[in-house]
């Protein structure tokens, strides 16, 4: 997902801020991996790691 998304309007409720989920790794606290960017207020998924998966194998 490039920058300039991350200002896009939630599809459902309009609202522009988002949160960011991340899998902490337990054996090295200074690493993560991206877990969804979601919408603050309603909860839409904007992107999953599934769908960085799906791109990847493209």
């Amino acid at each position: 997902m490039n920058l300039g998304k991350l200002d896009e309007k939630c599809p459902k409720c309009g609202c522009k801020d988002k949160t960011l989920k991340r899998d902490i790794e337990s054996e090295h606290y200074a690493r993560a991996k991206t877990g969804a960017l979601l919408c603050s207020e309603c909860g839409y998924v904007f992107k999953s790691r599934k769908d960085e998966e799906k791109e990847d194998e493209n």
